[in-house]
């Protein structure tokens, strides 16, 4: 047996199994739970995590054909979803709605601020589309990852291409690595802070708490002075000298000694 992550296309990744040979990026019919869904073959991995499927077929052309077609039904069933939200008088914001494969299933996919009673509508839905209705609340993440896009380093989007969860960040992170905190440089599209602020988190970690906080007073070979701020990418320690001939100057860490240590937060980061 051996597993894979798919995604859907409701841009879910789930571990797949599969008991015959496939490749990475073949698309293939995968079952959930008793529901047949088309899905791209992502990359293999060693067990089946999280939500799971199991690979029925690589899928054929005509199964392509059948894709398309339930894709193409998707402007025409949002005008019908919205139509009765509006009669319902219903606060959500409708993203997407979406038949599966074997048009056994609709999914319409929202975002809402508060909790809302859609029983009706279910019931409304089951009778315009004859299927079983789906309702998924989503969040602002979800709904970007959905749509797609570009982040600000010019790539498709992280939660579009391999993030199923999004990592947990905090503006810390941001401060740790010296960005400027201004919405606009640490929010992604989806306006909540960029899941990348992680990835080299651990690695600025590691390099702060190797040199002297900022406010340290310490020697160097050329006398006297206090770190003002951290080069972190070079490894090196701006200190602002006594001597007014050379008011800031940068050195290694074995360059200097600390007379005395800065103050540091929780963070590790100079206050």
């Amino acid at each position: 047996m051996a597993y894979y992550v798919v995604r859907t296309n409701d841009v879910r990744l789930l571990s797949a199994s599969c008991d015959f040979e496939i490749k990475r990026g073949q698309n293939v019919i995968v079952d959930v739970d008793g529901i047949m869904e088309w899905a791209f073959v992502l990359y293999p991995v060693n067990s089946v995590d999280g939500e799971s499927c199991k690979i029925v077929r690589v899928a054929t052309d005509n199964d392509k054909a059948t894709n398309d077609r339930m894709l193409g039904f998707v402007e025409g069933d949002k005008i019908k979803v919205a139509e009765r939200v509006k009669a319902l008088g219903l606060q959500l914001k409708l993203v997407t709605v979406l038949r599966s494969f074997d048009s056994k299933k609709i999914l319409v996919m929202y975002t809402a601020d508060d909790r809302v009673d859609f029983r009706q509508l279910v019931k409304d839905l089951a009778g315009i589309f004859r299927m079983r209705v789906e309702m998924r609340q989503i969040s602002e993440r979800d709904e970007t990852k959905f749509c797609g896009g570009c982040g600000q380093c010019g790539q498709e989007l992280c939660c579009r291409r391999f993030l199923n969860i999004p990592r947990q960040t905090s503006i810390k992170m941001a401060k740790t690595q010296g960005l400027s905190l201004t919405p606009s440089r640490v929010n992604g599209v989806c306006g909540k802070l960029m899941c990348c602020l992680q990835y080299e988190y651990g690695q600025y970690r590691e390099v702060i708490a190797k040199l002297p906080p900022i406010g340290s007073e310490v020697e160097t070979p050329d006398g006297k002075g206090e770190v003002v701020y951290l080069d972190i990418l070079h490894e090196l320690i701006a200190v602002k000298l006594e001597n007014a001939e050379m008011p800031v100057a940068k050195y290694s860490e074995d360059q200097i000694k600390v007379l005395k240590a800065g103050a540091i937060d929780d963070e590790g980061v100079e206050e």
